[in-house]
């Protein structure tokens, strides 16, 4: 028969249990939302143990992603996120995707998306076929423990409509302490002037990181 104090350590680790299949259930549900998986099918096998770190800088940026996927618990508390910024081809999609697939695996949401895509989630709302109301598309986004936005920069249409949308996501994010990755092909000076002051002042009011990528392509090496 059963102590208190065993009974006490059963309860905890069951209810740890539970919490875990919780949140991956969440994660299956938020996945069939978006018809994929979090990570997308080329950066499946992307881990911080394969990400080629040759010189400092590449073994300091490294250090700051897998320091932030360690950390997630401490991250998601305060809502910290971080910026990835540099030229294309320079691993910030592999190292996001690998915290990204850290963070899901210890029993997190998470979702990685092109910022077109998810302009798409919300501009989806507003079409007759549209199967979500614009309150659960943004609800999509805004909900889940970690979300990844791949390619600022890179959209088409009216770019104050893009600002505002996205805007309302992070602002979203940001009132609800939420992290957010946003990976781009920009200086940190860049970014401010693509995005605007209101969106840069949320982002950095939270502590984000800016890791700067400022090595050449692997992908022109290959």
């Amino acid at each position: 028969m059963l102590g208190a104090e065993e009974l006490a350590a059963f309860g905890q680790r069951e209810a740890a249990r539970l919490a875990v299949e919780r949140r991956r259930a969440a994660q299956a549900a938020l996945e069939r939302a978006v018809g994929r998986s979090g990570i997308p099918p080329r950066f499946l096998d992307r881990h911080f143990a394969n990400f080629v770190a040759a010189t400092t800088e590449q073994r300091q940026a490294l250090a700051v992603c897998r320091a932030y996927a360690d950390g997630f618990e401490q991250m998601r508390a305060r809502g910290g996120g971080l910026l990835l910024l540099g030229g294309p081809g320079t691993g910030k999609t592999h190292l996001a995707c690998a915290i990204l697939a850290q963070v899901i695996q210890a029993g997190h949401t998470g979702l990685f998306l092109p910022v077109s895509g998810a302009l798409r989630i919300i501009r989806d709302a507003f079409s007759p076929r549209g199967q979500r109301t614009e309150s659960e598309a943004l609800a999509l986004l805004t909900a889940v423990d970690l979300l990844v936005l791949d390619e600022v920069g890179v959209a088409i249409g009216n770019a104050a409509t893009r600002r505002a949308m996205l805007f309302d996501v992070l602002n979203d994010r940001y009132g609800a302490m939420r992290p957010t990755i946003l990976i781009g092909n920009f200086t940190f000076a860049e970014l401010e002037r693509h995005l605007g002051e209101r969106i840069m002042e949320r982002l950095m009011d939270l502590g984000s990181a800016m890791v700067p990528f400022t090595w050449s392509s692997h992908r022109r090496r290959g």
